[in-house]
This record gives structure tokens, C-alpha cells and sequence, in this order.
């Protein structure tokens, strides 16, 4: 899969601020967020034991997994009680009112 493979994944109209979307774009599963404008995107999955993090609790920045209430801070994907874990976050942009997100650019 190439490095830079920008993929849509939903029309920026259908994002709106503090709600919680999950896409599937080339079938992986991304929880997209926008906070204060930005978009933020990160796998849907929590590092225990794959959870739903969109069924959990948004707090400012962070995402509150609804199993064993993991919490993740959607910017970097960091878990709050242990830094070196993290969920998988994406790149995201805007192009023609479309939100793209980069697959294969796991950061």
C-alpha cells in the first residue's frame, strides 16, 4: 500500500464539532472527531482489548474507552495513564469539501 494514500472518508458536511463519526475507509475501522475546526482521526479500537472508542465518552480532548474506561487523547493517540502505549492516529485534510484521511500514514 502506498505511503501516501489520501482516502475519503466523509463529507465535511456530516462532521460536526465535538461529535463522534466512525468511518471505514478501505475498511479500517476510524473514529473521526472535530474539535475547535480541527479534525482529529484515530482508530476506532482501544490498545486493551479492542473496545469501540465510539461508543465511549468524549471529554475535551480525550476519549474514554466505554469497556474498562481507558483514556486516550485523540490529538496523539497517547493513553493518559501510560504514554508508551497509544492508539493509531491519521493524517487528515479537507479538499473540495471532502475529509481525506491518510492510510498507510499511521503516526
Amino acid at each position: 500500500m502506498p505511503s501516501e494514500e489520501w482516502v475519503f472518508a466523509i463529507d465535511e458536511n456530516e462532521l460536526k464539532e465535538d461529535i463522534m463519526r466512525i468511518v471505514f475507509p478501505k475498511g479500517i475501522p476510524i473514529l473521526l472527531l472535530k474539535k475547535a475546526g480541527r479534525i482529529h482521526a484515530v482508530s476506532n479500537k482501544c490498545a486493551h482489548m479492542t473496545c469501540e472508542l465510539g461508543s465511549g465518552d468524549l471529554d475535551g480532548y480525550t476519549i474514554k474507552c466505554p469497556c474498562h474506561e481507558w483514556r486516550f487523547d485523540i490529538r496523539t493517540g497517547k493513553f493518559l495513564d501510560a504514554g508508551e502505549i497509544k492508539i493509531p492516529t491519521y493524517e487528515s485534510k479537507l479538499s473540495g469539501g471532502k475529509v481525506l484521511v491518510r492510510i498507510g500514514g499511521i503516526q
